[in-house]
């Protein structure tokens, strides 16, 4: 073998071996990096589950604020049409106050004129019967008395 191509053999060697050396220092000064990264890939992915149970929280009470608003404006929704129900209702009921209003002085006249009607045809019939009735009363009333013995106690 020559001394050159024996010297490429030491100089491949040594090279191997400090590389080797210089892996394995490396590796020692790199371990306490490595854990450090991996202690913080460990918190940050604590800290993502923890930020998305979180959000997930949040948003089933927004879920919950959002129902309760939609079920909100149903209600005034309900509200408002009863409302307006309320004021056409209000507002025919004026209408017809108004009407009723206006016309009254005929409906009491034309009802002053029945009653006055009825009771020039009806008072006077109405007087006979009665007169009849307590006279058909009073007679029985005198028969009855008449027929019974007075009682004694």
């Amino acid at each position: 073998m020559e001394a050159g191509y024996l010297i490429s053999l030491i100089i491949i060697g040594v090279s191997i071996v400090f590389l080797v050396v210089m892996g394995f220092y490396a590796m020692k000064k790199m371990k306490p990096t490595l854990k450090n990264i991996e202690r913080t890939r460990t918190n940050v992915q604590d800290q993502v589950e923890h930020f998305n149970n979180e959000a997930d929280v949040m948003k089933k009470k927004v879920d919950l604020i959002m129902n309760r608003v939609d079920n909100t404006q149903e209600v005034a929704q309900t509200s408002l049409e009863r409302m307006n129900e309320l004021s056409e209702h209000a507002s025919s009921l004026s209408h017809s106050l108004t009407y009723l209003k206006e016309h009254s002085a005929e409906y009491s006249k034309g009802i002053a004129q029945n009653t006055y009607t009825e009771i020039k045809t009806d008072g006077p019939r109405l007087a006979k019967t009665f007169k009849r009735a307590f006279k058909g009363t009073v007679e029985k009333q005198k028969q009855r008395h008449q027929n019974t013995p007075p009682n004694t106690l």
